[in-house]
């Protein structure tokens, strides 16, 4: 069986750069030979088409076998993108001081909530790349699509995941009627329920109730 845009998959994956070094991976037995410590999500569930992964990547998948170990080169053009020079921006170091910040190369910060890292100081200016951390370089992916989705508790429990990062939301379904438990701010309900009924036309109503303390 082939995987198909829209569709809502579990993969298997490990991201590598064009170094040979792993960035990425949910292979919990490959993260234990490579020694990497903290986390791994191996239940990883995509919605195929809705660039829930990178673009090169998404595009990859569609049409591919279930089951299939598959491997793949992304440009960075479809990937995390091209360096972009304006994206390296000088900072004043008071706006450091404002937050308490030892401002030094290297370090990761937010400035006006975006996120950058320091590549070097000179005087009062702070130098901060805003590009993401892997901008302009090639990746390499070892990926399986492991099953497709069927049920509508997992579908929307994967995509609470992956876009809110919410692990232990509690989600019952009843006849197309979904009921979530989870710590979603009121003002960032409709735009979910219109997300999810736009990803997922099989839910009928979706009810949210705040996660008791």
């Amino acid at each position: 069986m082939k995987a198909q845009k829209g569709d809502f998959v579990q993969i298997m994956y490990i991201g590598k750069l064009d170094d040979g070094s792993i960035f990425d991976l949910n292979d919990k037995e490959r993260a234990k030979k490579e020694g990497m410590n903290g986390h791994i999500h191996e239940k990883t569930i995509v919605c195929l088409g809705e660039k829930d992964l990178v673009p090169g990547l998404d595009d990859f998948l569609i049409e591919k076998e279930i089951g299939e170990k598959l491997e793949v080169i992304i440009e960075p053009e479809k990937g995390f993108g091209k360096k972009d020079p304006k994206l390296l921006q000088i900072v004043p170091a008071n706006k450091f001081k404002e937050q308490k910040i030892n401002p030094m190369p290297g370090l990761r910060v937010e400035i006006d909530q975006y996120t950058g890292v320091i590549k070097s100081i000179s005087g009062g200016r702070v130098l901060v790349d805003f590009n993401h951390p892997l901008a302009g370089r090639t990746l390499q992916y070892e990926i399986m699509i492991v099953k497709k989705i069927e049920s509508l508790k997992e579908k929307v429990a994967g995509f609470l995941e992956l876009n809110f990062h919410l692990h232990n939301a509690q989600v019952e379904e009843k006849e197309g009627t979904i009921t979530l438990t989870a710590p979603i701010p009121k003002e960032m309900q409709p735009m979910l329920e219109t997300e999810l009924k736009r990803r997922i036309p099989e839910i009928k109503a979706l009810l949210i109730e705040q996660s008791k303390k």
